[in-house]
């Protein structure tokens, strides 16, 4: 639904205000894609992280980043 309201006016879209607000149930995207839900927790890594450690989470990133439409 496009804003209609002239600009400096505030108006609440509870789609928008939940995704900026950490809320359950906000969903978010780029570029034209159907907006989806937040992404699970992606584990954080340590300094003494094996291979395939690394490459689980560089591969959680990286379709985390194209299901909402930064990358391709």
């Amino acid at each position: 639904m496009p804003n209609t309201k002239s600009i400096g006016v505030a108006y609440e879209d509870q789609q928008l205000d939940a995704a900026v607000m950490g809320k359950t149930g906000g969903t978010a995207s780029f570029y034209g894609l159907t907006p989806i839900t937040q992404a699970a927790a992606i584990t954080a890594v340590t300094n003494t992280a094996t291979g395939t450690e690394l490459a689980t989470a560089i591969n959680a990133l990286r379709t985390a980043l194209k299901n909402i439409g930064i990358t391709a």
